[in-house]
């Protein structure tokens, strides 16, 4: 499963949030209302993402050999047999899984299963997740695979930092750890893509039990990273807003009253210092 739950839904989301950030910018400067509710528009962003991103989170991607409690290694046909058995379709004594009649399979399973007989697809599908081997038609190489699976999640990063900006906004009081939250976004994005393009198809256990499924784990671990993120910025401290210019004028201007009453007196001293003899 991709990190996006749902394109249509995820690119109307983002949509939504670009013409937020959009009409904040115009208008948080000129009117007092938006400056009264800015808490409470704020905390619903933040709550909205949260929810979203908690939804995304519990919802794991899908792994047929995490959910059949099989091997990696684990033959395609026998693979193919366990699935037909576990849909309800009763063993004989035929060939296919023991089917007296072959059954038909959907063409995105039939695709997965095909390319689960080379082993080198069984250590794409560590790398890239089931989604990628069962949906992406054209994909027939690694980087084939980087290209669909990021698609997905530059997205994702996209609209997390969206928020971001939105949280950050002068109008919320956090602008000076815009740098900072933004910071952490771009060296996650940056190191799960060093993660999933440069690391080597490591060789799979020969019993094909305890390996480290590398997609499902990072796709888990960006989730709760724009899970947390968020939340963490709403809590961190507000930068002192500067006052009217009037406040530091005032000082300054009796400051400057001062040294003049002091400059006419040194000068009405001198004067009548040089006249005396």
């Amino acid at each position: 499963m991709s990190l996006l739950i749902n394109p249509a839904v995820d690119t109307l989301l983002f949509s939504l949030l670009l013409i937020a950030i959009g009409w904040l910018y115009v208008y948080h400067q000129f009117h007092d209302l938006y400056k009264r509710a800015s808490a409470r528009f704020f905390s619903g962003v933040v709550l909205l993402h949260s929810l979203y991103s908690l939804y995304g989170l519990t919802q794991r991607p899908p792994n047929l050999f995490r959910r059949l409690g099989i091997p990696l290694t684990l033959p395609a046909e026998r693979i193919r047999a366990l699935l037909l058995s576990e849909a309800g379709f009763g063993t004989g004594g035929g060939g296919d899984g023991g089917l007296a009649v072959p059954v038909p399979m959907p063409p995105d399973l039939e695709l997965l299963l095909s390319r689960l007989r080379k082993d080198e697809s069984r250590g794409w599908f560590v790398r890239f997740g089931q989604r990628a081997l069962q949906t992406c038609v054209p994909c027939t190489s690694a980087g084939d695979y980087t290209l669909f699976v990021f698609a997905g999640a530059i997205l994702a990063y996209i609209r997390t930092a969206a928020v971001l900006l939105l949280l950050t906004s002068s109008a919320n009081g956090r602008n000076r750890w815009r740098g900072y939250v933004l910071g952490v976004l771009v060296c996650a994005a940056l190191a799960e893509g060093y993660v999933v393009a440069s690391m080597s198809a490591a060789p799979l256990p020969k019993d094909g039990t305890r390996v480290f499924m590398w997609h499902d784990n990072i796709q888990f671990a960006r989730q709760a990273l724009f899970l947390l993120l968020p939340v963490l910025t709403q809590f961190l401290p507000v930068s002192q807003q500067p006052g009217p210019p009037s406040t530091s004028l005032t000082p300054a201007l009796a400051h400057l009253e001062r040294s003049l009453a002091r400059a006419h007196l040194l000068k009405t001293t001198r004067a009548a210092t040089m006249r005396q003899p």
